[in-house]
């Protein structure tokens, strides 16, 4: 009777319905995030260099024209730092807002249950 039960080929597990890879989608909202705080800290290492410039400025080492002639070409990293940091944060907590909406919305298999 055991060699009849043992016989019994195993039933294939279900896939689940799905058509994203979560482990695919998990790896882009780390590296999203990872790139949004390299992001913030390249734009704090330019904010460090303005900084210096502008106490260059103050201290008469450098003229206070050619400092307010580069101030266009000084705040466009601060703009696109903070651009790429807030787009790179939405994208990464995007993904995970949306894989928990998807959690919630689902249909429970047979197999959740257990």
């Amino acid at each position: 009777m055991t060699d009849q039960i043992a016989a019994i080929p195993n039933q294939p597990e279900e896939k689940s319905d799905t058509y994203h890879n979560q482990d695919t989608l998990m790896r882009v909202a780390v590296y999203a995030e990872r790139i949004s705080w390299l992001f913030l800290v390249l734009t704090l290492l330019v904010a460090g260099v303005v900084f210096y410039l502008i106490y260059l400025t103050a201290t008469g080492r450098i003229g206070s024209e050619q400092l307010l002639l580069n101030i266009p070409s000084y705040l466009v990293p601060f703009f696109l730092g903070g651009f790429f940091w807030i787009l790179l944060r939405l994208i990464s907590e995007g993904v995970y807002i949306l894989m928990d909406i998807e959690d919630n919305t689902r249909q429970p298999t047979p197999s959740d249950k257990l």
